[in-house]
């Protein structure tokens, strides 16, 4: 029965069992349509190719939202099937919008790059203002450098190469050819005769040293600019204000501008590991070329030999290859193939990022081995970075920044007054040759074979280097109350141990093999020092701490009025202590130590503190958030103001106006459009000991000490004060494909510190300080940046930018003026003693009246003169015209003065000075009334700066342009070639009148000076971002790869030589204002770096 049972269903049950299931199988795609699905993506920085965080991603229309991690992704879950449009934003960059069509359970990519905004009036500004403000309250231009981005392209070493021809208005004083060295920084001109025009530097918001002639002496001093410790690896961005119209907050010290490092910090997500490897080359180009044709003449080595009155007669020689030519042979020892190598360039560089909502990290580490064009030259360099910040409840956060580095450089220029490498071969003589005169023979030189002082092999023997570690560390506290209240406390340290050594070993003496079997029997010592060995040792320890609290209160009246209360407290602390050493006496070629030293000449120690102490209150107002006027107030106390001096004050008011954003607008292709203005103080301190009288110890009786007056102190000094002007606009327009900006300033330094001599009955030697000079400073600055195609295979983009600067000296007081001083003058400038201004050649046989004196032309009395062969020049010189006011007496009409008068003509013409266009007059009868040149600084300055994208962005070509006009430059090293060692044709020949005046009367200036317009690619490269799917094989979730090149053409020159003598390079010269003493440097190089950044 039970196997035969069937369960049978009846068939009013069948039939609606049926209709379910039919149901079931119709609702069932329904319920698959209505399921969400997932959009994902990433979201990357159109020019850099970089991923951007905290990216809002959002369907608008569904409110679903979210946001980007640190590498750029996004990922919504549970759209709707359907089309819809996704839009991505984020502070500082263009919305971009796309529509995507997506299914039930599907999940679809969508990748988008954002374009930054033109004018990103809405990005904080955290330098120049108390507690960060937008953009668009700001009165005063404020330049942000995205350093992540550029060091994404192209290869910095040093922060030359980050900032230079990449803000208007920021200068660099020379190019240098010695790794390691760099060049100050300076902003908006120069408005001191004697304090120090660098910057102030802040990382973080803790203020650091900005020494830029720290190191060992090279020549001319110190040459290495300490901002070149931090790794711009670390750096994510750089905010510059330029003057006291925008730095007042910063009070005294701050009138040179303000530089603010921002360094990277961790973003919420998964840890993210980046990875850099850069491996280069510095080189010099065409170092044959720099050196240029030199002469010999092959009869006689002495300047002048009647056998070599032509040009025929000379011979033509380039030591430079000689110099080849001799490492080849073996002649002297070296390390390198070719005199001048392409020096290795390696870095490597790792961090990690990453963090949670409540705990965010970035570390860093970083390695860097540079070399030089000769073979010692090295920099070699370690750095550390940490930076946590820490929420807590959402009220408050700390933040952690650390950074730690640690080096050792070896110059190539190590003599500190006996030149280097470049100096021996600028001032060769070729009549030494071996290929010319044997080494064997009676006039043969086998200890120098032609060079100037030394050989290759004697410079490199000698060490100049500097070991230096660095410690800089901040610590912030921010605490807030709603939208309405917030508190800041920042406190950091930066501290720095150097070693600064000048070593020169004893030469032993030994004859090298290549001219041992000539006979040569001795090989005495070059240097003075070597002869028993010298050292010349200095620890400086630097120590700054920096205290900074800020209160930030913002009150809403309405919904148009608001106001932001503001005040704040900064102390600062600055110490340099220096243990220094000088001695004579190795025992041995092997000695190195300063304890080794048989005669301990000179020790010496130095303390030095600077302590300040500031405050200062803010009110901004603000209207409609369009409308802005800020005023603040700033009152200062400094250890180095005298005691009668008292607190100084730094007044400031800006307003900004958005007028793009009101009602009334409706200028239809100008898409954003704001006015800015600031007026403003700002002080420079004097030095340390400038307000008292300090005093040094001497040798008394019977071994006692004593003490005797050094330097008199002035209890009423105070600090330099500048008062600026700015006044600018900003603007976007044609859906901000074009944007810029343009500032004029109008700067006013009073104040300024000038020596004035005090009579020997005070007590004191010397002179002391005194404000009492006046420098003015006026420009403008302009910049426009273009985006002239752009598709999504191709688009080109184009920035531009201009500025001019220009000073005069106003006021010199009682100190009356030399040279580059002079009431009317800018400063610093060029002058010369007996500016030959016209010339006109007679030779002994024209058949002219040789008599002396003669009647030259319109009248003039001239008495020709003679050359080193006899030949008869003559040349009119012009006196000059006087600057000084009507009713200054400078010299009587018919040339002369009275005994009463002449005292105050000499003042006269020294405290004004002259220019040229005076009545011309006997060369050899010019007082030295300094004639104007030109100044030293670039008057003009132009960039440009192309961009072209490919292959969807993922291609980027790019280059760097900049070009410097009005400067009047120096090179002395030609005056050596032309008259110390004759191997210029003109020096040769002495057939050009106005160099033989020159010459004669003792105006090396003449042989010097030259107009140093130039045009310089500073930077041309390509980077392209590897597919992910390459990338992928590597692990990594990206890749990139560039090339990019440095300094490598100068395609325009306004001057190649100097009456023949070759230029070796326009921005040749020493860190200092006017650029003089080239002989101690190396011409600037070119690099060439090949660069792959990796991201896990």
């Amino acid at each position: 029965m039970l196997a035969g049972f069937r369960f049978r269903v009846p068939g009013a049950l069948r039939t609606m069992l049926g209709a379910f299931l039919t149901a079931l199988l119709l609702v069932v795609p329904s319920l698959g349509a209505q399921q969400g699905g997932t959009i994902t993506g990433r979201v990357t920085d159109v020019g850099s190719g970089q991923p951007i965080p905290a990216v809002q991603v959002f369907i608008a229309a569904l409110d679903i939202n979210g946001l980007t991690q640190q590498n750029g992704r996004y990922l919504i879950q549970n759209v709707p099937a359907g089309t819809h449009t996704v839009s991505v934003a984020r502070i500082g960059y263009r919305t971009a919008d796309q529509q995507i069509t997506i299914g039930g359970g599907q999940t679809v990519e969508q990748n988008f790059g954002l374009t930054e905004q033109a004018l990103q009036l809405d990005e904080i500004i955290v330098t120049g203002t108390s507690g960060g403000a937008a953009r668009r309250a700001i009165g005063n231009v404020v330049t942000t450098v995205d350093v992540a981005g550029i060091v994404q392209d192209a290869a910095i070493s040093n922060f030359q190469d980050l900032l230079a021809a990449r803000s208007p208005g920021i200068q660099f004083t020379r190019l240098s050819g010695n790794v390691g060295t760099s060049s100050p920084i300076k902003i908006r001109g120069v408005g001191s005769f004697n304090l120090n025009a660098n910057p102030l530097i802040y990382v973080d918001g803790v203020r650091v040293n900005n020494n830029s002639a720290a190191g060992p002496n090279l020549g001319f001093g110190a040459g290495v600019n300490v901002l070149d410790d931090f790794n711009p690896q670390d750096i994510e961005s750089i905010e510059i204000i330029k003057g006291p119209a925008a730095a007042s907050l910063y009070g005294t010290e701050a009138s040179a501008g303000v530089i603010q490092i921002i360094t990277k910090r961790g973003a919420e997500g998964a840890p993210q590991f980046n990875v850099t490897v850069r491996q280069g080359t510095n080189f010099m180009t065409d170092p044959a070329g720099k050196v240029g044709d030199q002469y010999y003449c092959p009869a006689s080595f002495f300047a002048h030999d009647a056998a070599c009155r032509t040009e025929a007669s000379l011979v033509k020689y380039n030591m430079y290859d000689e110099s080849n030519r001799y490492i080849a042979d073996g002649y002297f020892p070296w390390g390198s193939k070719e005199l001048f190598q392409n020096g290795y360039v390696q870095s490597y560089n790792a961090d990690v990022s990453g963090g949670t909502n409540t705990l965010r990290y970035f570390l860093s580490g970083n390695y860097e081995n540079e070399e030089g064009v000769v073979y010692y030259n090295t920099d070699e360099t370690f750095r550390l970075r940490g930076n946590v910040s820490a929420f807590f409840g959402g009220n408050f956060s700390l933040d952690l920044s650390t950074g730690f580095v640690d080096g050792y450089t070896r110059y190539a220029n190590p003599a500190g007054g006996a030149g280097g490498v470049w100096t021996d071969i600028l001032a060769a003589s070729g009549f030494f040759l071996d290929r010319v005169t044997a080494f064997d023979s009676p006039y043969g030189n086998p200890r120098l074979g032609g060079y100037y002082n030394h050989l290759p092999s004697d410079v490199a023997d000698i060490t100049a280097s500097r070991d230096y570690s660095r410690f800089t560390g901040s610590v912030t506290l921010k605490h807030t109350e709603g939208d309405w209240f917030s508190q800041q406390l920042i406190l950091g340290i930066d501290k720095a141990w150097d070693i600064n050594n000048n070593l020169y070993p004893v030469e032993n003496g030994p004859v090298p093999e290549s001219v041992s079997a000539l006979g040569v029997t001795t090989w005495g010592n070059v240097y003075a020092e070597t002869l028993n060995g010298e050292m010349v040792y200095s620890r400086p320890n630097e120590g700054n701490v920096t205290f900074d609290y800020s209160l930030n209160v913002d009150y809403e009246l309405n919904d148009q009025l608001s106001f932001n209360t503001a005040g704040g407290i900064q102390y600062f602390t600055e110490t340099r202590e220096t243990f220094s050493g000088q001695g004579s006496g190795f025992a041995s070629p092997l000695s190195r130590t300063i304890n080794q030293l048989s005669t301990y000449t000179t020790p010496g120690y130095s303390l030095i503190a600077n302590k300040a102490l500031g405050y200062y209150v803010q009110e901004r107002v603000s209207w409609n958030d369009r409308v802005f006027v800020t005023a603040s107030m700033r009152f200062d106390d400094n250890s180095t103001f005298g005691r009668l001096a008292g607190v100084r004050k730094y007044p400031n008011v800006s307003g900004a106006w958005v007028i793009s954003e009101e009602s009334f607008w409706n200028v239809g292709f100008l898409d954003s459009f704001r006015f800015r203005g600031a007026w403003g103080k700002a002080g420079r301190q004097p030095s340390a000991t400038a307000g008292i009288n300090t005093f040094v110890v001497m040798p008394g009786p019977g071994g006692t000490s004593g003490i005797r007056a050094s330097s008199p102190g002035n209890p009423a000094i105070e600090p330099e004060v500048s008062t600026e002007l700015e006044l600018g606009f900003e603007f976007a327009a044609l859906d901000e494909r074009l944007s810029g900006e343009f500032t004029h300033y109008n700067r006013i330094d009073r104040k300024a510190l000038l020596s004035e001599a005090i009579p020997s009955s005070f007590g004191f030697p010397g002179s002391t300080q005194k404000n009492l000079g006046r420098i003015d400073n006026w420009g403008w600055e302009a910049r426009l940046s273009m985006r002239i195609l752009e598709t999504d295979a191709f688009s080109f983009d184009l920035d531009v930018s201009a500025d001019h600067t220009m000073n005069e000296i106003k006021k010199l007081g009682t100190t009356g003026g030399y040279s580059t001083r002079a009431i009317g003058q800018p400063y610093p400038n060029h002058a010369t003693d007996d500016r030959v201004l016209s010339a006109f050649w007679y030779t002994v046989d024209s058949g002219a009246d040789l008599t002396c004196p003669r009647t030259g032309p319109a009248g003039t009395a001239v008495c020709d003169r003679a050359n080193a062969f006899g030949d008869r020049i003559s040349a009119m010189c012009d006196s000059g015209v006087t600057l000084a006011p009507a009713g200054v007496i400078a010299r009587a009409a018919d040339g002369t003065l009275n005994a009463v008068d002449a005292a105050a003509a000499q003042f006269a013409l020294d405290q004004y000075g002259v220019m040229q266009g005076g009545t011309p007059q006997p060369c050899g009868e010019i007082p030295n009334v300094n004639l104007f040149a030109g100044p030293a600084f670039a008057t003009y300055v132009f960039t440009v700066a192309p961009r072209i994208s490919l292959l969807d962005n993922s291609l980027q070509i790019f280059a760097l342009a900049e070009g410097q006009y009005g400067r009047t430059s120096r090179d002395d090293l030609t005056d050596w070639g032309h008259h110390r060692f004759h191997n210029s044709i003109v020096s040769r020949l002495e057939d050009n009148a106005l160099w033989e005046y020159g010459d004669q009367l003792g105006d090396d200036y003449v042989k010097q000076l030259y107009d140093a317009d130039f045009w310089r690619i500073r930077e041309i490269g390509a980077r392209y971002n590897l597919p992910e799917s390459l990338a992928g094989t590597m692990g990594a979730s990206r890749a990139s790869v560039s090339l990019s090149a440095r300094n490598l053409f100068t395609p325009y020159r306004k001057v190649d030589d100097i009456y023949g003598a070759r230029l070796a390079d326009p921005e040749y010269g020493r860190p200092t204002e006017t650029g003089s003493g080239n002989y101690w440097e190396m011409p600037g190089t070119a690099s060439i770096s090949m660069t792959l950044r990796v991201t896990f």
